[in-house]
């Protein structure tokens, strides 16, 4: 099915690739990220492997929540760029890979464009797979001098990447704006958790879900979408 799906992409199914916004696409692809992630908080946590079992029962609502009704996102970034995905998730080192294979793509996309984009791709997604996704593999804890490892190259190609221009900053803004959507959509999550608690009526509580749940959906992906997209600077240069 996997060799399937990559070959019908490559040439014959483009989704909706020549008609939407590369930006709202982009937009899409980090929203359904980002979605993983917070699915992911139970077995890798949310910063080095911390944060796995935060006790408040407005976050565990809020995880479920997101457990039990993301296929709605996610149906909807898979069909939105369908050439984005080329097979079906569910073994989680597939998943992992497929996470983790943003930053081949998103290097390589940006290597043949003109600048130093590069820089914030590369580097951006390494940061999260070094600091978030590698800690959903048995590395950290049963080779982390393995882990040290992968720290210390990181380490020596930023130094080597950046020699021309020092922009350092640059590889920031890929895992700060996921983390910034992360933590938005889990701080929202709760507050929307405790506020339907204190609605009488069963329909009310309905609504400001399904309200919250389209509007977060749509904000992250069309905030991302602006950014991507150029329309709004977050560093000088980008």
């Amino acid at each position: 099915m996997m060799l399937f799906k990559l070959f019908q992409t490559h040439t014959t199914y483009d989704g909706l690739a020549m008609d939407v916004s590369e930006g709202t696409a982009q937009g899409s692809v980090i929203a359904v990220l980002v979605v993983a992630l917070i699915l992911a908080i139970p077995s890798r946590g949310i910063i080095f492997g911390k944060a796995r079992n935060i006790r408040s029962i407005s976050f565990k609502e809020t995880l479920n929540f997101v457990k039990k009704y993301h296929g709605y996102v996610m149906s909807f970034g898979t069909v939105y760029n369908f050439h984005y995905h080329p097979a079906s998730h569910r073994n989680k080192y597939w998943v992992l890979l497929l996470e983790a294979w943003v930053f081949i793509h998103g290097t390589l996309t940006a290597v043949i464009q003109p600048g130093t984009n590069w820089q914030i791709f590369s580097y951006g997604f390494a940061i999260l797979f070094l600091v978030n996704q590698i800690y959903d593999t048995p590395i950290p804890k049963r080779h982390p001098w393995f882990l040290a490892t992968l720290y210390a190259l990181f380490s020596v190609a930023v130094a080597l990447g950046f020699r021309q221009n020092h922009a350092y900053y640059k590889m920031t803004f890929i895992p700060i704006a996921q983390y910034l959507c992360l933590l938005t959509c889990i701080g929202i999550g709760m507050a929307t958790s405790m506020l339907a608690k204190r609605l009488k009526y069963y329909y009310l509580q309905r609504m400001l879900i399904v309200f919250v749940y389209i509007g977060m959906a749509s904000g992250v992906t069309i905030g991302l979408a602006i950014v991507l997209a150029g329309n709004l600077k977050v560093y000088n240069d980008y």
